[in-house]
């Protein structure tokens, strides 16, 4: 039972506090799940630079003008090769922080990715 006031989580009561004790507990129980969102990271990589070059291939057009011109000019690898070297700095970026705030390195690159291959997905199913 939770008593008033708390908060219910996962795995305990969280009481309810200022602003940077409740992002404290939020960045605690993403911590657990950090691994899960670098395989998320990956995968939506793969997924996103494979949807980009069919999307392509069938007429649709990179929306970013500038890795529309590097597409053009270097072909589809380029867009991998960005991806990774953005994934490599911020795997970089995140030895940097400590364990609890370092999460939201993860964080910021699944949410876009993932959106961009829903996005992609939507637009090739309407085709």
């Amino acid at each position: 039972m939770v008593a008033e006031g708390d908060v219910f989580t996962t795995d305990r009561t969280v009481p309810i506090g200022t602003i940077d004790e409740w992002c404290s507990a939020l960045l605690n129980e993403l911590a657990a799940v950090e691994r899960e969102l670098w395989l998320v990271i990956a995968v939506t990589l793969i997924v996103d630079v494979w949807l980009t070059h069919v999307g392509l291939q069938h007429g649709l057009h990179e929306g970013n003008p500038v890795m529309r011109a590097a597409i053009e000019t270097f072909g589809i690898a380029i867009l991998g090769l960005t991806k990774v070297g953005v994934l490599g700095l911020a795997g970089l970026t995140r030895q940097l922080l400590s364990d609890q705030r370092g999460v939201v390195v993860p964080l910021g690159l699944a949410l876009p990715w993932v959106a961009a291959v829903v996005i992609n997905t939507v637009l090739l199913l309407s085709l």
